[in-house]
């Protein structure tokens, strides 16, 4: 039961990296850049997204993610990541999109509920609105690469093997993110 629900709450950091790719500003007076204003994608740097607990591993094959900047230069950036291809505790699992708003100064604000149901288990893990940390960007050819090292992710399991309310998600790892016919860049 407390599996489901740290995966639930890995998953989430996760979600959290992956729309960091995208373009913002903060308050701390870093920035993203973009040539132009435009669509945006992002998509995770390796072959899959590997999250680890105490209680085992899951694996999403693959990660991308969809948004819009209206600025060339902006605060924050909405981001909707949509992860795929997942399994953990020897069963497949089906994630709801992720809808992120993103920081530069190192933050993510994840906007909507996110429903994480394994297969045959009977229940759901709910990743409620919140606010995550530890994130950092760097430049590439163009694009922003977002690293996470989120800890304390916060979930809900509906009952079941998906357990109660958990505070001890964390999840690190990379993704990059460009607007389309153009270039990204962290300042």
């Amino acid at each position: 039961m407390q599996r489901i629900t740290l995966f639930g709450m890995v998953l989430l950091s996760a979600f959290a990296i992956a729309g960091v790719g995208a373009v913002s500003v903060s308050a701390s007076g870093h920035e993203f850049v973009v040539s132009k204003t435009g669509k945006t994608k992002s998509k995770g740097t390796s072959v899959g997204q590997v999250f680890k607990t105490g209680a085992g591993t899951i694996e999403c094959t693959s990660v991308t993610g969809t948004g819009e900047m209206t600025e060339l230069k902006s605060v924050t950036h909405k981001e909707v990541l949509t992860y795929s291809n997942c399994s953990g505790f020897g069963m497949g699992i089906k994630v709801t999109p992720a809808h992120f708003e993103f920081n530069a100064n190192g933050s993510a604000r994840l906007e909507k509920t996110v429903f994480v149901t394994p297969e045959g288990a009977g229940c759901e893990v709910l990743i409620e609105p919140q606010t995550l940390e530890a994130m950092t960007y760097s430049n590439s050819s163009g694009k922003v690469t977002a690293e996470a090292a989120v800890m304390n992710i916060r979930s809900r399991g509906t009952g079941g093997s998906c357990g109660g309310e958990n505070t001890e998600g964390s999840y690190s790892g990379k993704i990059q993110g460009e607007v389309e016919g153009g270039t990204a860049e962290w300042k």
